[in-house]
């Protein structure tokens, strides 16, 4: 009697059911995402019609105050004002160039009252500007 009445049960999945795993995936997919945001303002610069370029006089290789490379040779933080100006003096005594540029490739582990030592000194020594040189790090 009991037997005859049963019925098996629905193997089928409710749409309601299916809904909240879709909304679940769907939130943790938007939670998960790196959404990227530039914010400024993009400019356009005017051509520039000048075609003065100053000439780069000078690389010097800093590793520490006791060893520094300038023009192939090794000088330490005391000596280089002299090495710089013997230089410039033999490079641009003839022609006249006053925009001289000065190119310091320092090591990364450089104090920064160091460099600033060798930027005085090469304002010291004749040069106009200082352009230091940097390396990205590798990830």
């Amino acid at each position: 009697m009991g037997v005859s009445r049963l019925q098996p049960l629905g193997t089928g999945m409710d749409i309601f059911n299916i809904l909240n795993i879709l909304t679940l995936f769907g939130m943790l997919f938007l939670l998960n995402s790196r959404f990227i945001l530039s914010p400024g303002v993009e400019i356009a610069l005017p051509p520039s019609n000048t075609s003065e370029t100053r000439k780069t006089i000078g690389v010097v290789t800093v590793q520490s105050e006791k060893f520094i490379i300038f023009n192939g040779d090794i000088f330490t933080i005391d000596s280089l004002k002299h090495g710089m100006k013997k230089y410039l003096g033999a490079k641009c005594a003839a022609k006249g160039d006053e925009d001289l540029v000065l190119l310091i490739r320092p090591d990364r582990s450089l104090p920064s009252d160091v460099l600033l030592k060798i930027c005085e000194i090469a304002k010291d020594a004749g040069y106009a500007n200082v352009q230091i040189a940097t390396t990205p790090i590798a990830e």
